[in-house]
């Protein structure tokens, strides 16, 4: 056999090869995409390779979940996400069922990042069983009422600050402000001290190492979005690409500051009850007294922590507050409602700044938060993974390893729940809301609920409170505004503005 045959067998080898490789790979995405049709169940028609996900990068998860619930408005759809198969539950009803009566069939959550990312995977919001059940009991002590009213009074004097901030960089250089990064300034002022006990202001224009880290944290770029979506979305393919849930420059800064300050307070045999790292540190002393042979680092664990909390507390925190003031800088009644809610009761308390139980008091203004998020949800799903076949209804059984997501939008917008549901209503939350089925899910629910749900509620109501009682809020953009197609979470394209009048 001369070399020109060998060349040609060779050839030949290889388009037999490519095209056996393009038959398998074309029988095993049919047989994939045909999941949910072959039990017959309604599903959003997928693209190969992506799935339901072609629009990513483009527009936001936020924007492709409120659409879903319009284009298949039933008690669930399938779809998929790149190959892999996912139950998306739209009724509050079947929600109930997976989220708490059912918790058992659903303890995990699906979004992963892989082993070489322990802060990513073993945080509290993304941990899986049974790590997660201890670290939720240890960490539960973070927020008691009597931490809350502690916490509240940092809360206002940095809710002082940041109504001075606005009237020395947005009113008197008549600038039109972004909304997203000054409250990420202020709820990192706040995380500053409630983390690692250091009082500093970005606020008031001081070098702050936690606005560094928050910068690195909620700055979206294609590079973050398109870690985040792998890792809530495609976990495997994260973990093969050893994606990471926190950029490189925050998870490096958060070990620093860390570890500094607890060398410090060894050395100078100081503590501080009151904040995060001091019962972070309690957490690894007894992770470690209770380690087996399996066990992740216990200093991995407690970053991971820390690192968290930090996220949850700028991200959907800041968000939310820039939503109700452009909700309310389009509603001028709703917005004097307020002011009057909020300066009758300074004037009954006799002072300008009003403590835990106080702002507790403001119903109005906590049902214009509620309403902001019912419409504005940060998160707009839930992920659960199935750990064992589950019976769903008559005519459908999840099998194990199925991921089920909550479309929150879906029932959020559902008009027998909130009639008008387009519409801004904070009326809708004076009155109690149905609890028999969980129709309300920004902090999600079951045993899973956000740890932090009344930290980050009165984070929101001191701001807006000392702001809405200073300042009048007037709209520069139109109502409807662009997502950030890069955000997983939900986040407003370019930070949204108004204008800042003094009252």
């Amino acid at each position: 056999m001369d070399a020109s045959e060998i060349v040609w067998l060779l050839i030949r080898s290889l388009i037999g090869v490519l095209i056996g490789s393009f038959i398998i790979i074309w029988l095993y995405l049919r047989k994939t995409y045909n999941y949910w049709k072959d039990r017959g169940i309604l599903y959003d028609k997928p693209v190969p390779i992506f799935g339901n996900l072609g629009f990513i990068m483009r527009r936001s998860i936020w924007d492709y979940c409120y659409e879903l619930r319009n284009r298949h408005p039933s008690d669930y759809v399938g779809i998929f996400l790149a190959w892999n198969p996912v139950l998306m539950v739209q009724s509050p009803e079947l929600a109930k069922n997976i989220l708490i009566k059912d918790f058992e069939y659903f303890p995990n959550r699906y979004l992963y990042s892989g082993y070489s990312d322990p802060l990513g995977t073993l945080n509290l919001f993304t941990v899986r069983n049974p790590l997660w059940k201890k670290l939720r009991y240890e960490l539960s002590p973070m927020f008691t009422s009597l931490r809350l009213r502690k916490i509240t009074e940092l809360m206002n004097t940095n809710a002082t600050e940041l109504v001075k901030k606005i009237k020395r960089d947005y009113v008197e250089k008549n600038n039109v402000a972004n909304l997203k990064e000054l409250f990420s300034m202020y709820t990192s002022d706040t995380v500053a001290y409630n983390v690692f006990g250091i009082r500093v202001s970005i606020l008031n224009d001081k070098p702050s190492p936690l606005w560094y880290i928050t910068r690195h944290m909620v700055q979206w770029t294609f590079w973050r979005g398109l870690e985040f979506t792998m890792i809530f979305f495609v976990p495997l393919m994260a973990a093969i690409l050893r994606f990471k849930f926190f950029s490189a420059p925050a998870t490096d800064y958060v070990k620093n500051i860390f570890w500094d300050i607890a060398k410090h307070r060894k050395e100078d045999d100081t503590k501080n009850e009151n904040d995060f790292i001091n019962i972070l540190l309690k957490l690894k002393k007894k992770l470690n007294d209770s380690a087996e042979p399996d066990s992740p680092p216990a200093d991995d664990v407690i970053l991971a922590q820390a690192a968290v909390f930090i996220l949850g507390s700028i991200e959907t925190s800041s968000t939310t507050i820039a939503f109700v003031l452009h909700e309310i800088a389009h509603r001028p009644d709703v917005q004097e409602k307020l002011f009057n809610e909020i300066s009758e009761a300074v004037k009954r308390k006799g002072r300008d700044v009003l403590d835990y139980n106080e702002l507790l008091e403001l119903k109005y203004l906590a049902a214009c938060v509620n309403e902001t998020l019912r419409m504005h949800a940060p998160v707009p799903y839930l992920d659960r993974l199935c750990a064992k076949d589950y019976k769903l209804d008559d005519n459908l059984t999840i099998e194990t390893g199925t991921p089920v997501f909550i479309n929150v939008l879906a029932i959020h917008y559902n008009e027998k729940y909130y009639p008008e549901p387009e519409k801004f209503r904070p009326e809708r939350f004076m009155k109690e809301i149905d609890t028999t089925n969980p129709v309300f899910l920004p902090f999600g629910e079951g045993p899973r609920f956000c740890i932090g749900k009344r930290y980050g509620m009165l984070q929101v109501i001191a701001s807006l409170a000392q702001v809405i009682l200073h300042y009048r809020i007037e709209s520069v953009l139109p109502y409807t505004v662009r997502t950030d197609p890069y955000a997983v979470i939900l986040a407003p394209k370019d930070g949204l503005s108004v204008n800042f009048v003094p009252r």
